[in-house]
């Protein structure tokens, strides 16, 4: 935001930002609870072929950066189990661990194992960045959900599919208007909130 101020005639953009001016800098990120909503319907379709635990509940797991109080992480958490419970109905539980930071792959993977060794949790989903809880997943034997990359690769036995970001969507329009109507950058950018429809 000072840097904003101190050069008017750059175009600032950030991402999963909120703070921003009238003039040049913007933020943006998107609807990924979309794609969650959508992995929980993975998730479901996974669970309900496994089976229930001995709660004769569907249990699932989900490693979560933090809970209600972040938008981002309440609505993801949120689309998630309704996508999950599009498929079993109430013989869904979800349970949810909260690491309280965005990024620690110890605690992550700590997190999912203690959802699979607590809560007999199937499919383990994440709102965190690295594939620990993945991996998790695939030692235990159980599956899961990732987030932010395709994590395949790290639990090829495990990985179900995972909400990603074209960020490359953002990056071309925003470019394009920046080089085409740069005096109308914040008319026609503005603060960018995309979703399935933009393919972000």
């Amino acid at each position: 935001l000072d840097k904003a101020e101190e050069y008017p005639e750059i175009i600032f953009s950030h991402a999963t930002g909120y703070m921003g001016n009238d003039t040049n800098f913007n933020n943006y990120f998107g609807r990924i609870y979309q794609a969650r909503y959508l992995s929980g319907i993975a998730a479901g379709l996974k669970a309900k072929e496994v089976g229930k635990g001995s709660n004769d509940k569907y249990n699932i797991g989900y490693v979560s950066a933090y809970g209600l109080q972040y938008a981002e992480t309440c609505s993801g958490i949120n689309a998630f189990t309704l996508g999950v419970q599009s498929i079993l109905g109430d013989e869904a539980q979800v349970y949810v661990k909260e690491i309280n930071t965005w990024g620690d792959p110890t605690l992550e993977r700590q997190a999912a194992e203690a959802l699979i060794n607590t809560y007999s949790c199937v499919v383990i989903a994440q709102h965190c960045d690295s594939a620990q809880p993945q991996m998790a997943a695939e030692q235990a034997g159980v599956f899961g959900c990732g987030y932010n990359s395709d994590m395949t690769p790290s639990a090829p036995d495990a990985h179900l599919t995972a909400p990603i970001w074209n960020w490359d969507v953002y990056y071309k329009f925003a470019i394009e208007t920046a080089i085409d109507d740069p005096a109308n950058f914040m008319d026609k950018v503005g603060i960018y909130y995309g979703g399935l429809k933009e393919n972000f």
